[in-house]
C-alpha cells in the first residue's frame, strides 16, 4: 500500500453481534431506500464505480443489487489494486473519458480533485434522510473544498494512543496525557531486550512517517506553510518537536525502529515487545484478537498526548466522489448522487458494523448501543474524543500535498535514525519543496486553505 496510513483491510471487528440483530440492520437498509431513490426511476442507466477492495466498499458491493432491483439502474464495480487506482482514475478525469461515474478518493486527494473541477459539489442535492450533520464534522470538512462538498465517506480513522495497561499498573505510571509523559514513560517501560517503552513510525513517506510526525510538529506549534505557499516546516517550533519525536525513538524504541513502518510497529504491539504506540484506530481489531496478539485483555486506550499547543490526533479517509464528466441535469447524475447517498446511509454504516465491519464515519454510530455493548469504552471514547479535536488541515488539504509529504519523510528519516539533525533535515526537506513550487508556480501564491497557526 503506498499511502496507507492503516491497513484498512484489516478494521473488522471480532465479536460483532448474533445473526438476528444483524438482520434488523440489513431490514433498515432494504427499507430506507424509498428515502433515497424512486422506484423503477433509473431504467437503463449504468453507474460504474472505481475503487478497491476493503470492507466497507466489499459491503456497499455486496448489497448493491438492492438499489438495483429497486431502481432499475445497473451498478459495475472495478476493483484497483491501490498504487494503480489513483492512476487510473487521474486519467479518467483529466480526459474527461466518462468511464466512471463515482470514483473512490483518499481525503487528500480531494483538493487535486475538486481544484481540477473533476469531481462535482453534492451540497444541493443531499437529501434529509442523509443525515449529513451526522458525519464527523472532520470528515465533512475532509470532504469539501472552497466550501463544497465534494465527496462522501465511507472509511476513516484517527490515531489514539494504545498502552499496556498491565506494563503501566506495575510501575504505578499514570496514562500519559502530555508528551512530557509520554517520554517519562517510555523511558521507565523501557525493559531492553525483553520490552521496549515504545514504537513509533519512522519509515519515510507522507503516510508512513509523516503521518504520525504531525502530531508533534502541530502540538509544538509548527506549521507546513506559510500565508503565501512558503514551507514553514523548519521553524523552531517544527524543529523542537522533530527533536522530541526522534528522542522517545533514540531513548525507548527498539533498535532499529528509526526506519519502522505501521506493519512493524503493529506486530512487535501485538507481540508484547512494546509498551505504548500512538498509532491508528485500524489497529483495534488485531490487538484484541487472540489469533494475531499476544496482549489481548491488557490494552488501554486513550487520546493521543498533547504538546505545548495541545492534541492533535492523526486522521485519514476514503469516500467516493461522482466524476464531472456524468451531466448535472442528466438521469445518471441522480442516480449516482441517490446511489451514493444510500450507498454511504447512516443505516447501511450500522448494517456493515453489525456484519463486523467496525469503523464509524457517523456520530450516531460511534456512540450506539451496538459499539458499546461490544467494544472497550475507553477504545470508544478515544475514537470520540479524537473525532472531535483532530484538525481537517492536519496536513495541508492542497493539490500538491503527496509529492510534498514524501519528500519531507525521506529528510526526517534520517532524523530518526540518527544520521543528521533536524535543522538540517528540514531545511533541506524545505529547500526542496520550495524549488519544486517554484517549479510549478505555487511559491508565492495565497494559500488555499486555513492553517492552524495562521499567525506564524
Amino acid at each position: 500500500m503506498k499511502y496507507t496510513s492503516l491497513p484498512a483491510f484489516a478494521f473488522s471487528l471480532m465479536l460483532l453481534p448474533a445473526a438476528a440483530y444483524a438482520q434488523d440492520y440489513e431490514a433498515a437498509v432494504k427499507s430506507s431506500l424509498p428515502d433515497f431513490a424512486q422506484a423503477n426511476a433509473f431504467s437503463g442507466v449504468t453507474i460504474n464505480v472505481a475503487c478497491r477492495h476493503l470492507p466497507a466498499m466489499d459491503f456497499i458491493e455486496s448489497h448493491k443489487a438492492l438499489f438495483e432491483q429497486y431502481t432499475g439502474a445497473k451498478i459495475n464495480f472495478t476493483d484497483y489494486p491501490e498504487n494503480d487506482l489513483r492512476s487510473h482514475i487521474v486519467a479518467d478525469a483529466a480526459n474527461k473519458a466518462g468511464g466512471f461515474q463515482l470514483y473512490c478518493l483518499d481525503d487528500n486527494y480531494i483538493p487535486l480533485f475538486a481544484s481540477n473541477k473533476w469531481v462535482q459539489p453534492l451540497d444541493s442535492v443531499i437529501k434529509p434522510a442523509y443525515k449529513i450533520d451526522d458525519l464527523f464534522d472532520s470528515l465533512k470538512s475532509a470532504y469539501s473544498w472552497q466550501g463544497k462538498l465534494s465527496g462522501l465517506p465511507i472509511y476513516s480513522e484517527v490515531t489514539i494512543l494504545y498502552y499496556r495497561k498491565d506494563l503501566l499498573a506495575a510501575k504505578n505510571i499514570a496514562v500519559p496525557k502530555t508528551i512530557a509523559e509520554l517520554e517519562d514513560a517510555a523511558v521507565k517501560l523501557k525493559n531492553a531486550p525483553r520490552t521496549y517503552g515504545i514504537a513509533l513510525r519512522g519509515l519515510r513517506g507522507e503516510g508512513m512517517n509523516v503521518y504520525t510526525w504531525t502530531e508533534w510538529l502541530r502540538s509544538y506549534g509548527g506549521d507546513f506553510l506559510g500565508p503565501q505557499m512558503q514551507p514553514v516546516f523548519n521553524s523552531p517550533e517544527a524543529i523542537e518537536g522533530t527533536e522530541h519525536y526522534a528522542k522517545i525513538i533514540h531513548d525507548a524504541g527498539p533498535p532499529g525502529s528509526g526506519t519502522w513502518g505501521w506493519p512493524q510497529v503493529s506486530s512487535s504491539f501485538a507481540a508484547g515487545r512494546v509498551a505504548m504506540t500512538v498509532e491508528s484506530t485500524a489497529f483495534y481489531p488485531t490487538f484484541n484478537d487472540p489469533k494475531q496478539s499476544n496482549v489481548v485483555g491488557n490494552v488501554g486506550y486513550a487520546v493521543v498526548p498533547a504538546g505545548p499547543k495541545g492534541a492533535y490526533p492523526a486522521n485519514y479517509a476514503i469516500g467516493l466522489a461522482v466524476a464531472a464528466s456524468v451531466d448535472p441535469s442528466s438521469k445518471a447524475f441522480t442516480a449516482t448522487s441517490d446511489f451514493l447517498q444510500w450507498a454511504t446511509s447512516q443505516q447501511m454504516e450500522f448494517a456493515r458494523t453489525a456484519q463486523g465491519i467496525g469503523n464509524e464515519d457517523r456520530k450516531s454510530v460511534n456512540q450506539s448501543a451496538l459499539l458499546k455493548s461490544k467494544l472497550d469504552p475507553a477504545y470508544i471514547e478515544a475514537v470520540s474524543e479524537g473525532q472531535k479535536i483532530t484538525k481537517t488541515n492536519y496536513r495541508p488539504m492542497i493539490p500538491q500535498w503527496r509529492e510534498m509529504g514524501d519528500i519531507i519523510g525521506a529528510h526526517i528519516e534520517s532524523v530518526f535514525t540518527g544520521s543528521t539533525t533536524a535543522k538540517d533535515a528540514l531545511d533541506a526537506a524545505a529547500a526542496e519543496v520550495s524549488d519544486r513550487f517554484k517549479t510549478e508556480g505555487v511559491l508565492n501564491t495565497p494559500r488555499q486553505y486555513e492553517e492552524l497557526f495562521p499567525s506564524n
